[in-house]
């Protein structure tokens, strides 16, 4: 069984948290840059196997998206087309 991987995604930095392997405990595991979530994620995948990706979904307390939706879009796209075959 593959860990589960947390990503909270943001502008400036992205935090990530992850399971153990039986996916009952998940422990925040490191903040990266942005810019090097994927190069962090790539590197990640070669030594752990990763079943699932979880991402946040900000919400206003209205419960309406938050104004970072618009960046978490893409982000999940391109994970998506860079992560898929793994």
């Amino acid at each position: 069984m593959g860990r589960l991987l947390a990503i909270d995604y943001g502008s400036k930095r992205v935090g990530i948290a992850v399971t153990d392997e039986l996916q009952i405990i998940a422990s925040g595991l490191t903040t990266v840059n942005t810019k090097e979530v994927y190069k962090f994620i790539d590197s990640y995948l070669k030594t752990d196997t990763v079943e699932l990706f979880v991402v946040g979904e900000p919400k206003q307390m209205n419960g309406q998206h938050s104004e970072c939706e618009i960046l978490i879009v893409p982000f999940l796209k391109k994970l998506k087309n860079k992560f898929y075959c793994y």
